[in-house]
């Protein structure tokens, strides 16, 4: 696999999100906040239970389909690793807050917990928060824990070698082709 440096690897995520990071993100990036596969993870910030939904809600935006998902690259940790060490006190609370009502929403709509939910309710949840979010723009929670999870999947090696398509300069337009010769539907990785 090509190996990439950490700016690389944040343009790309910049690039799949439509160039719209938040600072706290990029500065984590900057500093060396990166995914960390890990069999186990432990929290050292959020709560056990807490840490589950993250993780939970993370897989359910990314997951492991004939790829790894979220949880396996080790995105949830990267996710508390953010949170935790980059964002301010007051965002952290924020972040926290926002987890929590995250939950109990789903409870009061779906009749559980989101970890308690099958992936099916996970995902239409979650879709449906996604719908909100877009309709208005507004940096909600579930915006923050969107693109955490992006760009902690984008910034891991494989996010970057394998889940995108790298060509150092696409340098040749070929307007209609079938899919299968253009990358297969991979999203270029400059």
């Amino acid at each position: 696999m090509k190996n990439i440096k950490r700016r690389e690897a944040l343009k790309r995520a910049a690039w799949i999100m439509g160039g719209v990071i938040s600072a706290p993100t990029i500065a984590g990036i900057m500093n060396g906040c990166t995914p960390k596969p890990e069999l186990t993870w432990e929290p050292k910030f959020f709560t056990e239970d807490q840490a589950r939904l993250v993780m939970q809600v993370a897989e359910t935006i990314i997951p492991e389909t004939g790829t790894p998902g979220a949880k396996s690259l080790g995105v949830p940790g990267f996710i508390e690793e953010m949170v935790s060490t980059v964002y301010s006190p007051e965002d952290r609370d924020e972040f926290v807050k926002g987890l929590v009502a995250f939950d109990k929403e789903c409870q009061e709509k779906l009749g559980d917990d989101f970890v308690g939910l099958d992936t099916s309710k996970q995902k239409e949840f979650c879709t449906q928060k996604d719908t909100e979010m877009k309709k208005t723009w507004d940096r909600s929670f579930f915006w923050k824990m969107k693109e955490l999870t992006i760009v902690g999947y984008y910034t891991t090696e494989y996010g970057t070698t394998e889940a995108l398509q790298y060509t150092a300069i696409p340098v040749e337009q070929h307007g209609c082709v079938p899919i299968d010769e253009a990358g297969n539907g991979k999203v270029w990785a400059t």
